[in-house]
């Protein structure tokens, strides 16, 4: 984990645990190497609810309009990858496998924006898309409590316990005979939020 890196997240996290009380389980279960780790998405506090318990370094995905000004820097310097809020750009995706291909991890959300209710939304099959071209383990990640600290809606936090509950890693299965591009893509993207959703 590079020196910069390192301080930043535990800044972050010294902040998440005094004001949300963050708790976090399964990180023992994180694997090293390629990982495409993918989580439910319901507030601003998720990317930093992850990386902070997550015991390695990773890289994240946030929308092109949030690189303004020092926030670009300071994005930047936190392994973060500019991208369109519809669905990750071309280089975006090329600067993602090459990180992937490298061994290192990358945070998605498959749902693709924040809950507007704090439940499950169905998955994007752009994330389907990236897991059958990186063939990297998927790691299934789920944020509890996030939506009441911060939700879409929220002007200012409120001091609600963040838990983040950590699955276990599996490999994409394979595209089967007679299926097509788009229907493997969203079978794929359908399992993790299935498996999102068995984290309690």
């Amino acid at each position: 984990m590079r020196p910069w890196y390192a301080v930043a997240r535990a800044l972050v996290k010294v902040v998440l645990r005094l004001c949300f009380r963050l708790q976090g389980e399964g990180n023992e279960r994180v694997p090293g190497g390629g990982l495409l780790l993918v989580s439910n998405h319901a507030s601003y506090l998720d990317p930093l609810a992850v990386g902070s318990v997550v015991p390695r370094e990773i890289y994240y995905l946030a929308r092109r309009s949030l690189f303004r000004g020092p926030m670009a820097g300071l994005l930047t310097s936190v392994n973060t990858i500019p991208t369109a809020r519809e669905h990750p750009e071309p280089a975006a995706l090329r600067k993602i496998l090459g990180l992937l291909t490298e061994g290192h991890g990358v945070l998605i959300f498959p749902e693709g924006t924040r809950s507007a209710d704090g439940k499950l939304q169905s998955a994007e099959p752009g994330a389907g898309f990236l897991a059958a071209q990186a063939q990297v383990p998927i790691l299934p990640v789920r944020v509890f409590g996030s939506f009441e600290a911060l939700s879409r809606s929220s002007r200012f936090p409120r001091l609600a316990p963040i838990r983040v509950a950590v699955g276990s890693p599996y490999q994409p299965r394979p595209m089967r005979d007679g299926e097509t591009k788009k229907e493997y893509y969203r079978s794929l993207a359908e399992e993790m939020m299935r498996r999102i959703g068995e984290l309690r």
